[in-house]
């Protein structure tokens, strides 16, 4: 029952299609979200309008754009533990586990698509447009719309030339509504 109405609400304030527990109400800023089942997305995390989370999705001290199409199985920001110090075990860390096993936050940009099984390591950036092949282990920064895959994930090649970025990116499509995005794409689909 309490499910049944926690999930009305949600698709009553914003058009939500939310369909796990165990995410925080504070990550929902956006519109037209949908999340799938068995994700987990911590309070310190925010979702942009029109994004799609798949199943069983672990996300903590995130930010994601909007229009973002995120596969099963993935995991961005998971806590990183000390290397440099005595003991890696949390039992010994000073403040409080949490907080210094997520320092650093991540940030997923507008119409990023990370495909299934996909890790992506603490304090990552995923620039506007980019693709993350399934299976990948993201290590480093991925600059906007770069196509990247592999453990650790490598460079494979952008999806457009500088020119047509330049052009998306002036344009910023993704701060549209579905409407007037969809009106963007195709004149910039023309170029």
């Amino acid at each position: 029952m309490v499910k049944k109405l926690f999930k009305f609400i949600l698709l009553k304030t914003k058009l939500k299609k939310i369909d796990s527990l165990d995410i925080s109400i504070k990550s929902l800023m956006g519109k037209n979200i949908s999340v799938a089942k068995g994700s987990t997305i911590d309070s310190k995390s925010s979702i942009g309008d029109f994004t799609y989370i798949g199943k069983n999705c672990n996300i903590t001290k995130t930010s994601i754009g909007r229009y973002c199409s995120i596969a099963n199985n993935v995991s961005i920001g998971q806590g990183e533990h000390d290397l440099n110090k005595i003991s890696t075990n949390s039992l010994f860390y000073d403040n409080n586990s949490y907080e210094v096993l997520t320092k650093q936050p991540c940030n997923i940009g507008n119409d990023v698509w990370i495909g299934t099984d996909v890790v992506i390591l603490r304090g990552v950036s995923i620039g506007d447009g980019a693709v993350i092949g399934a299976n990948s282990v993201v290590t480093k920064d991925v600059p906007s719309f770069a196509i990247v895959a592999g453990s650790p994930a490598r460079l494979l090649r952008y999806r457009f030339d500088d020119e047509k970025q330049k052009k998306i990116l002036e344009s910023s499509w993704w701060n549209q509504d579905i409407g007037g995005a969809k009106s963007l794409i195709l004149e910039l689909e023309k170029c």
